[in-house]
């Protein structure tokens, strides 16, 4: 049976800590004792009345503890519960639209899908030979509540046996998936991650969705290489909103030796 809104046992929290802090580390340890996954969480005017703070305090806690996947928001998104345990993330060759998570649902809309020249950056990352010029390219929107979340650039060498000739004949018959995606689990399974870096966005502008952002938005970047065979088959440049998005990645796929991916 899900437990209501009983009250949860609490000591008031008096030490030097910030409050929030404090909070954070009461609710954990009483949540962990007095619930279990699935079971709602007092409201937050019962829980600042125990703790004996403000419910400005309780929310910044409430907060961490959200990021943390500690508690989440449950089917009234008005009320929070602890968290079920997830399923195993998807590795590290999944589409980015699986890893991503987000109070609401996402979307992916294709911006373009085009030829392009490979560039000096494309060329050293894909490993490419002379006289290997032309890359399949596709730029997707990941939306969430119609607001641009992830700006995702992907790019394959038209000549790699691997790559659908839908994709290339540029037909849109796959709909509104991101390359990987519409690449398929076929080609995913043939390729390992050989690169996997994560930094400070850029080149904002740019893109189509993310040009109009605000400039106290803070970005990340994704830049991913997946390769077979130790030729790389695929490369990416995400642009990402992780104020709005949450980014959840699980082991690397089987027969990845150590060392390879690249996560500074």
């Amino acid at each position: 049976m899900m437990q209501e809104d009983h009250q949860l046992r609490m000591r008031p929290v008096r030490d030097r800590r910030p409050l929030s802090v404090q909070v954070y580390d009461r609710l954990v340890e009483a949540l962990r004792k007095q619930r279990r996954p699935g079971d709602q969480i007092p409201p937050e005017i019962e829980l600042s009345a125990e703790l004996g703070v403000s419910r400005t305090v309780l929310r910044e806690a409430l907060r961490l503890l959200e990021e943390d996947g500690v508690i989440e928001r449950g089917v009234d998104p008005r009320r929070r519960q602890i968290a079920q345990p997830s399923l195993r993330p998807p590795s590290f060759n999944a589409p980015l639209e699986e890893m991503l998570h987000a109070r609401g649902p996402l979307k992916v809309k294709v911006v373009r899908t085009e030829m392009i020249a490979a560039t000096s950056w494309s060329r050293a990352l894909l490993e490419l030979p002379d006289g290997a010029d032309q890359l399949l390219c596709r730029e997707s929107l990941i939306l969430a509540g119609g607001e641009p979340v992830v700006s995702a650039l992907e790019m394959v060498p038209v000549d790699s046996a691997l790559v659908p000739i839908n994709l290339v004949d540029l037909d849109g018959r796959d709909g509104d998936q991101t390359l990987l995606s519409a690449l398929g689990p076929q080609f995913r399974s043939k390729c390992m991650p050989t690169l996997w870096r994560i930094a400070a966005g850029s080149s904002v502008g740019s893109r189509s969705g993310f040009d109009k952002l605000r400039s106290d938005c803070h970005v990340t970047n994704l830049t991913m290489v997946l390769s077979r065979q130790s030729k790389p088959l695929f490369l990416a440049k995400h642009l990402l909103r992780l104020d709005l998005v949450t980014l959840s990645v699980g082991e690397a796929p089987e027969g990845l030796e150590p060392g390879v991916l690249d996560l500074p």
